[in-house]
């Protein structure tokens, strides 16, 4: 293993991930991954199930790969073909992200760490000895849950800052050219609180209503979207690669998450300059300071919602403000350059002496 003292040596670092074809943690698992292999201190292998998105975006970018089923307690050959491909590479750190990869992870002399992006309970990460937090409530969480505090690394996501690939006009998207444009993203799941969003939306008028996303509560949305008179303003776009294409056509981005650790979506919107409105779930009130770089509501408050958009959507000057506040503190805090430079450090600070 590598001299902990010798901060010029390449560390060896294997990615762990059991995740799915499509989502948000995913994909930053394989834009993380990916943007790590230009650094010269590292080398890295990336550990998943044979997804060709992400396979394809790890191959792109020059980062070996194994791949495996990672299934239930009874997956013995996942457990075998990990701990094979960490006596072949020899790794500093095995990082794992998300609970499943973590109760997979092979033992060994290297470090074994996770990426906790939820509330996941602890018993999934018995083995690990480093942790890193996504968000601060995170981090105390770990704490307080036994992990040694000098062993808990606050790393924040960050913006792909991926060039827009074309500009989307409103007449493909079939949208009227004088009504405004309101964007959401994520997991179409409870925890998201699109419901609240589309009651938000009722008003707002003329408002036409953009979610870039896939999951189990699509149907429900769309029936909700017909109860409530607000079908025909509403896009479903489900999975999309590139969200920059999207913010750079919204008027206002909107995340009206009941739960939410971090909210990757934010320093996203951030880095492209979108006006943001958000509910106060745990990462985007830890993120966004009220009438500064974003307007704050309560949790499910339709009408502060919907108050907020109206005010964002008739104040040019205000939107403005947001927006060039909102891209300093990406630069400050969330830009790429700073996170890719805090996951070395954490990979230094951990791997074994």
């Amino acid at each position: 293993m590598a001299d902990s003292t010798s901060p010029n040596d390449t560390l060896r670092v294997a990615q762990v991930l059991a995740g799915q074809g499509v989502g948000g943690a995913e994909y930053m698992y394989a834009r993380t991954t990916a943007a790590l292999a230009a650094r010269d201190e590292l080398v890295q292998e990336a550990w998943l199930r044979p997804h060709e998105r992400w396979l394809g975006l790890l191959g792109d970018a020059g980062v070996p790969t194994e791949t495996a089923r990672f299934g239930g307690k009874m997956d013995f050959r996942t457990r075998s073909i990990l701990n094979r491909a960490a006596k072949r590479f020899e790794p500093d750190v095995v990082l794992c992200w998300m609970s499943r990869a973590a109760s997979f992870g092979p033992v060994g002399a290297w470090t074994l760490a996770a990426r906790l992006g939820g509330y996941y309970p602890m018993k999934y990460y018995r083995n690990c000895t480093a942790f890193i937090g996504i968000s601060k409530g995170l981090c105390d969480y770990l704490v307080r849950e036994g992990a040694p505090a000098d062993r808990v690394f606050h790393i924040p996501n960050w913006a792909s800052e991926s060039p827009v690939k074309r500009t989307l006009t409103r007449a493909e998207m079939g949208l009227p050219e004088s009504v405004p444009i309101l964007l959401a993203a994520g997991r179409l799941h409870v925890n998201k609180a699109f419901d609240t969003l589309l009651r938000a939306l009722v008003d707002v008028p003329d408002a036409h209503l953009l979610i870039a996303g896939e999951g189990p509560e699509r149907e429900p949305l769309l029936e909700l979207a017909k109860q409530l008179g607000v079908a025909e303003r509403l896009r479903l776009l489900g999975w999309v690669d590139n969200v920059p294409d999207y913010l750079e056509l919204a008027d206002v981005f909107v995340c009206s998450s009941r739960i939410e650790p971090l909210g990757s979506i934010v320093p996203e919107a951030w880095a492209y300059d979108c006006p943001m409105v958000a509910a106060r779930a745990d990462g985007p009130a830890e993120m966004i300071t009220h009438e500064h770089d974003g307007l704050l509501c309560e949790i499910d408050d339709v009408a502060e919602m919907s108050a907020h958009i109206n005010t964002l959507l008739s104040d040019s000057v205000l939107a403005a403000s947001l927006s060039e506040a909102g891209r300093k503190t990406y630069e400050d805090t969330y830009h790429r350059d700073i996170i890719l430079e805090q996951f070395i450090e954490f990979f230094r600070a951990v791997r074994p002496a």
